[in-house]
């Protein structure tokens, strides 16, 4: 969600009025990171990140998120109170029917061109041959050019826009090295731009790619050719890091 629903009516809420004025502040940093993410206001794992994980992600240091009546914790997970459930299953169903209802309408119209066009080329051919019976496969001809033409012109805008979207995909890349491989690799294959940088947003927080500065991040093609976006980003574990816990 591109925006922040807030109830006025929570202003009256006890686990607002109860709170400290840092942990308004607190809760409003987290709040736009969960309704960015449209993650239900559940940060997981969120206990066990470091400092500069909390800072990337939400603008917060790791002391400034403790105890408070405005979240909670289970286990090393987030839950973000007073978070605008309904709102956000309303949006991602709009979206979601949006894009099914915009698909289904574009392929309604290409089938009916594709169909149209050659019966209504049929039916002058038909008409032509009375009269004139060499003018038939000039028509033909000219028919099947037209369709090719409509196709080919289908063809160009979704590989124009195709193009469109890998800048803001690169952009998601924490290392950037070797762009034109790896625009090649993404423009082979049809996943979807958001999925790619919804999947490269949860493996930019992930401890593989966020220690060592970055060393075990793999190059934007390598990681494209693997399909990394398959595959479920590691958990930290108490093993790997102990917890941090703060209050304020």
């Amino acid at each position: 969600m591109n925006w922040l629903n807030i109830n006025t009516a929570q202003s009256s809420d006890p686990l607002w009025t109860s709170s400290t004025t840092l942990a308004k502040g607190a809760w409003s940093c987290l709040m736009i990171y969960c309704t960015h993410r449209e993650n239900n206001g559940i940060i997981i794992g969120a206990r066990l990140w470091p400092d500069r994980q909390w800072i990337h992600a939400t603008g917060l240091t790791a002391d400034e998120v403790g105890d408070s009546s405005l979240w909670r914790w289970i286990g090393d997970d987030l839950h973000l109170e007073l978070y605008p459930h309904d709102i956000q299953k309303m949006v991602v169903s709009k979206r979601d029917s949006g894009k099914l209802g915009g698909q289904s309408k574009s392929e309604a119209k290409i089938t009916a061109a594709r169909t149209n066009k050659p019966r209504k080329a049929d039916q002058k051919i038909q008409a032509q041959s009375k009269h004139n019976p060499s003018t038939i496969q000039r028509k033909e001809m000219e028919g099947k050019e037209k369709e090719s033409k409509h196709t080919l012109s289908y063809q160009s805008a979704v590989a124009d826009e195709r193009e469109r979207d890998w800048e803001k995909v690169w952009s998601a890349f924490p290392k950037k090295i070797d762009e034109k491989k790896a625009r090649a690799v993404y423009l082979e294959s049809d996943v979807s731009p958001q999925r790619l940088i919804d999947s490269l947003a949860d493996w930019s927080q992930t401890d593989e790619w966020t220690r060592d500065n970055g060393r075990w991040i793999p190059a934007p093609a390598r990681w494209l050719e693997r399909a990394g976006w398959t595959e479920q980003p590691p958990q930290i574990t108490r093993k790997e890091k102990e917890p941090v816990r703060c209050t304020l």
